[in-house]
């Protein structure tokens, strides 16, 4: 027998597993280094101990002593010929135990007892399930593509955002997500990770299952083996298309009138300056109608702002009627429109302008249960005769409707060479 237990001495030893052997009565045949470290037993305590002695000291390092205990007696009052349980202690440690009884010399005596610290194992599969759940009811988008650009993995916010299921699409290529004029931009890119090369995040357009096109923002990064070679692209997307549509609403706004839609004065000004840049490269020259409706105010007070409001939008939209498509008619303020004759081989044509705009706006106006008659007062300013900056010719063209005004309304007229006021040194 005493060849038998140093045999199993020198096998207990070998293994980086928590082992004690017990008799049938819970005495202490042998254990192994490990056992004594993982359980943090005093030395002393081993020596002639018993088995129940043993796991009363360590009762106290567990989450569920009783639990624990009440388990203990049960195995050695049935003898089952193998158990295993899950111990989880108060540091955070968890312990797989197996036990299993064995034959020692003809007798069924003998109990082997193994623990093994499957802590790490545990946290890493808490943290992969934690992981999953987290990708599975993420809101974004969340898809994994090899570097063939076949979908691999599919989860609930794709289904959501693109519209297809996780059977539909993986195995299939991610150009079904992708618009014909997106492609080169994708082929780009995965030649970037191919390479090796840093690619975080992007904003482009995919393609819903019925072919709607959705601004995304996406986040992506390589997927890696266990040898750190790339295998595929992680793929995360957020549909931004809201934000993208609030913002450009944003813009427009900015540089646009919000009764009349038309380009409002900062829009007005950025295009006079890329007017005046024009012209000075090209030697061409371009016209300034400053247009304000005559007695305005007092349609206005009569009738009330809401039926003033649709009078100004039928102004503007009888304006955009008589003027090119490469002109500008803006909004100013109240009453006051500016037209942008981009170029004008003479100053013939923005008097030809200028009548017809008179003549349209003179024509009667059907709103409600009214019919309204306004008439119009134009000033003219040429550049680069009446100023060669974006606010001189402003100013200029404002004096000369006024001028009009005071002769009389319903007329045009251009900047003289006496009204003319430059721009501030």
């Amino acid at each position: 027998m005493n060849h038998s237990l140093s045999i199993l001495q020198a096998i207990l030893e070998s293994t980086p597993d928590g082992l004690l052997v017990t008799t049938r009565n819970g005495d202490v045949l042998c254990y192994n280094h490990p056992y004594v470290e993982m359980w943090r037993i005093p030395g002393k305590l081993m020596n002639d101990a018993k088995h129940q002695t043993i796991f009363q000291h360590c009762l106290g390092q567990l989450k569920d002593p009783q639990q624990f205990l009440n388990s203990n007696e049960e195995i050695y009052a049935a003898w089952p010929p193998e158990s295993s349980d899950v111990l989880e202690f108060n540091d955070g440690r968890i312990f797989e135990r197996y036990t299993k009884a064995q034959i020692l010399e003809g007798s069924n005596m003998m109990r082997v007892w193994s623990f093994r610290d499957i802590t790490e194992r545990r946290q890493a599969e808490a943290y992969k399930a934690q992981l999953a759940a987290i990708v599975e009811f993420s809101d974004d988008a969340i898809l994994v593509k090899d570097l063939n650009g076949i979908i691999t993995s599919w989860n609930a916010g794709a289904e959501q955002m693109f519209g297809y299921r996780a059977s539909e699409v993986i195995g299939s290529p991610i150009s079904v997500l992708i618009p014909p004029d997106c492609q080169e931009e994708e082929t780009r890119i995965m030649g970037l990770i191919k390479g090796g090369k840093h690619v975080d995040h992007y904003e482009t357009v995919r393609w819903t299952k019925g072919k709607k096109p959705i601004d995304v923002s996406v986040t992506i990064s390589p997927v890696k083996d266990s040898e750190g070679n790339i295998i595929g692209v992680s793929n995360i997307a957020r549909d931004i298309t809201y934000r993208k549509a609030s913002q450009e609403r944003i813009v427009y706004l900015a540089h646009h009138d919000s009764l009349t839609r038309l380009p409002n004065r900062a829009l007005l000004t950025d295009s006079l300056k890329a007017a005046i840049g024009n012209a000075r490269r090209y030697s061409t020259q371009f016209a300034v109608l400053f247009v304000d409706l005559d007695c305005f105010k007092l349609i206005n007070d009569t009738f009330g702002h809401e039926i003033g409001d649709k009078l100004l939008k039928i102004v503007a939209e009888r304006m955009q009627s008589v003027v090119r498509q490469t002109d500008i008619v803006s909004r100013v303020g109240g009453d006051e429109f500016v037209v942008l004759l981009s170029r004008i081989q003479a100053p013939s044509d923005a008097a030809r302008v200028a009548e017809n705009i008179i003549a349209t706006l003179s024509q009667p106006y059907h709103i409600e249960q009214h019919e309204l008659l306004v008439t119009a007062s134009v000033g003219i300013s040429l550049y680069p005769q009446s100023g060669k900056d974006a606010g001189s010719l402003l100013r200029n063209a404002d004096t000369a409707m006024y001028s009009a005004k005071g002769h009389g309304k319903n007329r045009y007229e251009f900047c003289s060479e006496d009204s003319i006021r430059p721009s501030p040194p």
